[in-house]
């Protein structure tokens, strides 16, 4: 893997991004929009891997993406990198088959831990930062998770290309 080739993805799980979280919301339609505006902006300026931490929400949202991406761009490939194996076992069904789906179309699965370890999740994010040169995601602010791997990114020099979401409260929808 050529690591200046290379985008992961950072992003808020839906809950975060709105309450109560509608996926078939005119809202999370553009942020998605926009999603895929940025990797097929990334596609074309020649990046070809995309590591994707396969968490509900944006990661799998921009999994889904790239792999909707092999017919016109057979060069790119998708990489899954996951905490531990049982990563979505207590998912809500949808979002536990999308994950199952989206794993198969992965060129290569990278596991950080055979079981869950605090710190798992850290050290994923840490994985995708460390072996990507651009960071693609979506936050609302720099705490949690997400803000915590845009922050890494951006000490470890990746160019980072981030959809800030309006700071709203739980109840309303993002603004982009």
């Amino acid at each position: 893997m050529n690591r200046e080739t290379t985008v992961c993805f950072t992003g808020h799980r839906p809950e975060k991004i709105c309450m109560p979280f509608r996926e078939e919301d005119p809202a999370i339609d553009a942020l998605k929009h926009e999603l895929q505006l940025r990797i097929l902006t990334a596609v074309d300026q020649g990046y070809t891997t995309y590591l994707c931490g396969m968490a509900r929400g944006v990661d799998i949202w921009a999994g889904e993406i790239v792999a909707g991406l092999w017919e016109p761009f057979r060069n790119l490939k998708l990489v899954a990198v996951i905490p531990f194996p049982q990563q979505a076992q207590n998912w809500e069904p949808e979002w536990e088959i999308r994950h199952r789906r989206l794993l198969r179309y992965c060129s290569n699965v990278v596991t950080i831990s055979d079981h869950y370890v605090r710190g798992c999740f850290q050290e994923r994010n840490r994985y995708l930062v460390d072996h990507a040169s651009r960071l693609i995601g979506v936050c609302r602010g720099e705490s949690g998770g997400t803000g915590y791997t845009i922050r890494y990114a951006r000490s470890q020099g990746l160019e980072l290309d981030v959809i800030q979401l309006a700071a709203t409260d739980a109840g309303q929808l993002p603004s982009l």
